[in-house]
């Protein structure tokens, strides 16, 4: 697929799932922003860009946290966008905007910001060496650059189950491309490999209790993997959503279903 046509269905995919993404089923984005925020440390009329800021969960923590901060958010999909603007107006927030633009064509001053944030958004990228060194040069001299990815652990077994049921319909395997980046290690090279230094990762569990299937299926629904379900036809779809909740609804315990959400923080410092 070429890379205009990747952007195009990440858009529609995004655009389509952006009225559910706050579900509650998918509380760990809050849980990261939360945790993304806590590792920044922001200037008094500092400057933040938040690349890929979907429905606008980081730059909301990190506008509330430092008020006499300026954030920009951007992302490409409209949909996202609006939900973000609704929960600032809702919030009474203006320290921040948001703007629908493409992260691979950030069009924003070289060197202006302070600090340069994407939660789980780089490995959305075409190419994420490529991708990062665009974001960091929008960083100033000694500015921060922060990431979050998933652990390479991250969603199993659930992921797997979904997976092979998926492959069972005809369906091909979704591809994982967070995985290329799914330990400290590669992460860390990622950085590494951008010119960015003091290079530092930790990992942290924001894992948490679903109380049936049916709120894996939330997740399922809410986020990207809905594209996949969507191959599916309508009969197709219904009977894969019975099959699949039915061996997923095994592993639930007294607690629930244990929902494994592992992530890896990654920082450093520009160079440019």
């Amino acid at each position: 697929m070429e890379a205009q046509d990747r952007r195009k269905m990440m858009k529609e995919t995004f655009d389509s799932v952006s009225s559910g993404y706050d579900n509650p089923s998918l509380r760990f984005f809050i849980e990261t922003a939360r945790g993304l925020a806590a590792l920044l440390e922001v200037p008094e009329n500092g400057r933040v860009l938040d690349v890929a800021a979907g429905t606008g969960n980081v730059s909301l923590e990190i506008a509330s946290r430092f008020p006499a901060a300026r954030v920009t958010g951007v992302d490409i999909s409209s949909g996202m966008l609006a939900q973000a603007r609704a929960k600032a107006a809702a919030a009474g927030i203006r320290n921040l905007e948001f703007l629908e633009m493409d992260m691979h064509e950030l069009a924003l001053p070289d060197g202006h910001f302070d600090a340069v944030v994407s939660s789980f958004g780089i490995f959305f990228a075409d190419d994420m060496p490529r991708q990062l060194r665009h974001m960091a040069s929008k960083a100033r001299h000694g500015g921060v650059l922060l990431l979050t990815a998933f652990h390479e652990d991250t969603f199993r077994p659930l992921i797997d189950l979904f997976g092979d049921r998926l492959e069972s319909y005809g369906v091909e395997r979704p591809p994982l491309k967070w995985k290329q980046i799914a330990t400290e290690d590669r992460i860390a090279a990622l950085l590494g490999d951008a010119g960015l230094a003091d290079v530092r990762v930790q990992c942290k569990d924001h894992g948490y209790y679903l109380r049936d299937a049916s709120q894996w299926w939330d997740v399922i629904w809410n986020a990207g993997m809905r594209s996949q379900v969507g191959r599916l036809s309508p009969g197709d779809l219904t009977k894969f959503k019975k099959e699949h909740l039915q061996e997923v609804d095994k592993l639930r315990t007294e607690k629930g279903i244990r929902f494994k959400v592992d992530v890896l923080y990654a920082f450093g410092i520009s160079n440019k």
